[in-house]
């Protein structure tokens, strides 16, 4: 009896001792995993904090990030557009034997169906082309251009004037460069170029994340809805915005394709052309049928510099190929290289330099116009010339900013392109296009013909008008005043990059207003100084500066990390996060041979190619 008592104790306290050790054991596994995810924690947290974290607008999806392996490598090809969709419509029409200039414009009317916010055949735009059998490069400028009937004054006390209606449309030009472009550069018939477009906008196309997007703004939706073109299109029976994703359908716009698929002249000097007049009088435009008849797209040579091992090419005015060349000028003295980007005291004084360079060339783009109307051959000079650049360097502080104008020129006289659209192109044989194309502001005038489906630009409020700053926060500039016959001054930089060996390297180019000039620099600068992949390069974080508004703007969609901001603070800068809509379309060729492409997410697209 003694013994079994003494054998349940003996139980009982070992028990107990087990309970006891197997609770120190926990506590101890606890107090070690705490101490662990103590010492741990801030250094995970700094580094996670470094990153861009992109965020989306309050009730609409992110966007789509296209297939599987969509960036490449390709062994042959490659189209990045700001519609994956038209990427793949390119890239077919190359698998044909088509060339890049066939690839560019089959791609480029498909834009002006799915993203018909941006771009289209009542808009225009420029196309650098670069031939590799005879290393040749020259620029299409089929800029829109001002009506017989405009006058520099013509806006003064119209506040909307130039923004809203066919009266702020200029004569379109993107049919005339196409047709031009195909005749010179073109393998293809020229109906299998626009025929894909033509069966997009029969059978319908999902209302894709950019045109939405936009659409769904609250300053752009009730000026959509107002216009009975844009609203047959865009809203249902209750006058509800269509949802993301659902199906549109654009036959006036088809017809009107079949019309520039059968006879493309006819745009300019046929029954299409008295319909679009029709259009634009019945809008209260201004442009006529003679204006029409005498638009010429006009074949010129680049702006062209040198970055290291490359030569580019880029727009002449009225494109900002002239404002590249001096930003890139005055930073490639400083021989940046990817460690300039390595923590946040080095990333700090590298973008604080980039910034600088920024509102010096800002400043001398108020003196550009259109060379056939305004003397800029004096500030190209200046623009495109290293001595001069070097100049201005030097008046770049490390230890702070300027904040008045006149450290920089100011040279605006004191008497935003959202809806654009850019494609860049690599084709088999080595040659290579970059297209920028445009309506101007999203949905351009917002003025949809319920006659030919076409949507027209509002490219006039590009122009300046005295005492008034434009969509984009441009003060007036009397270079770029209105004239007859004129085409506005225009942000867009297609640009390409050569190497030595005649080999097209970087092909790029972006939409979004005065911010594409600082976007296409900042991808270049990335991908050619600071060791970043294509994707990365276009990913990543943007800053811009356009010196009037004095501040720096951070893209609060993929944000600057913020100890960086911090440090720009620190140098004097006023900074404000808000939404660039800068969107970069680029490819490249690999040191190994392969090429990559890369469509900026920031407007849902994807590249695409063989």
């Amino acid at each position: 009896m003694e013994e079994g008592k003494y054998k349940e104790s003996f139980s009982s306290n070992l028990t107990e001792r087990r309970r006891r050790l197997n609770g120190i054991i926990c506590i101890t596994i606890t107090v070690a995993v705490l101490l662990l995810f103590i010492i741990i924690f801030p250094i995970v947290w700094t580094t996670y904090k470094e990153e861009p974290i992109p965020t989306r607008s309050v009730g609409i999806p992110p966007p789509p990030t296209g297939p599987p392996g969509a960036d490449g490598p390709y062994k042959h090809a490659v189209v990045a557009s700001d519609a994956g969709l038209c990427s793949e419509i390119g890239r077919d029409v190359l698998k044909k034997n088509g060339s890049a200039m066939d690839a560019s414009i089959a791609a480029l009317f498909c834009i002006g169906v799915y993203n018909m916010h941006s771009a289209g055949i009542g808009g225009g735009g420029f196309l650098v082309v670069y031939n590799k059998s005879n290393k040749f490069v020259e620029v299409i400028d089929f800029r829109e251009e001002a009506p017989g009937k405009a006058n520099r004054n013509m806006y003064v006390n119209e506040t909307m004037g130039s923004k809203l209606g066919p009266k702020a449309s200029g004569v379109p030009g993107e049919v005339k460069g196409f047709y031009e472009g195909w005749k010179k550069y073109g393998k293809l018939a020229w109906r299998e170029l626009v025929q894909p477009s033509i069966d997009m906008a029969k059978k319908g196309f999902p209302f894709g994340y950019a045109a939405y997007k936009a659409a769904a703004r609250s300053t752009v939706k009730p000026l959509l809805k107002k216009d009975p073109g844009l609203r047959e299109l865009l809203f249902n029976k209750k006058g509800e915005l269509k949802q993301l994703g659902e199906t549109l359908y654009m036959p006036k716009y088809a017809k009107t394709l079949e019309k520039i698929r059968d006879k493309p002249d006819d745009f300019y000097n046929g029954k299409l052309a008295e319909d679009i007049v029709k259009d634009v009088k019945e809008g209260g435009g201004i442009f006529t049928l003679e204006d029409l008849k005498k638009y010429k797209a006009k074949f010129k040579t680049p702006i062209q510099g040198t970055l290291g091992k490359y030569n580019w090419y880029s727009t002449p005015p009225p494109g900002s190929g002239a404002v590249l060349s001096l930003i890139l000028n005055i930073l490639k003295g400083y021989n940046m290289k990817p460690s300039d980007r390595n923590g946040t005291k080095n990333s700090v004084l590298t973008y604080h330099r980039i910034v600088e360079a920024f509102k010096f060339a800002y400043a001398y783009r108020a003196l550009l116009g259109d060379q056939d109307f305004a003397n800029v051959t004096q500030v190209l000079k200046e623009m495109t010339n290293e001595t001069f650049a070097e100049s201005l360097r030097q008046r770049i502080r490390d230890d702070r900013t300027f904040t008045n104008y006149t450290h920089y020129g100011d040279f605006y006289q004191k008497s935003n392109d959202q809806g654009t659209s850019h494609l860049s192109v690599i084709a088999e044989n080595g040659d290579a296009v970059s297209a920028t194309t445009t309506i101007n502001l999203y949905y351009g005038s917002k003025y949809r013909s319920t006659r030919t489906g076409i949507i027209y630009n509002n490219e006039m409020d590009d122009f300046s008008t005295p005492g008034r700053e434009n969509a984009f926060g441009v003060l007036p500039s009397e270079s770029n005043m209105i004239v007859p016959g004129k085409r506005p001054q225009s942000s867009t930089t297609p640009s390409i990059f050569v190497d030595k060996s005649g080999v097209a390297r970087l092909v790029l180019g972006a939409s979004g207003g005065t911010k594409i000039t600082t976007a296409v620099s900042l991808v270049t600068m990335n991908y050619l100084w600071f060791g970043r992949t294509l994707p990365q390069a276009v990913v990543d974080p943007r800053l811009h500066h356009q010196l009037q508004p004095m501040y720096i703007r951070i893209d609060e969609d993929y944000p600057m990390p913020l100890p960086i901001q911090e440090g720009l603070k620190k140098l004097g800068h006023k900074v404000e996060a808000k939404s660039l809509y800068a969107v970069v379309q680029a490819v490249a060729r690999n040191k190994d041979g392969t090429l990559t492409g890369k469509s900026d997410p920031r407007k849902s697209s994807w590249a695409a190619g063989y």
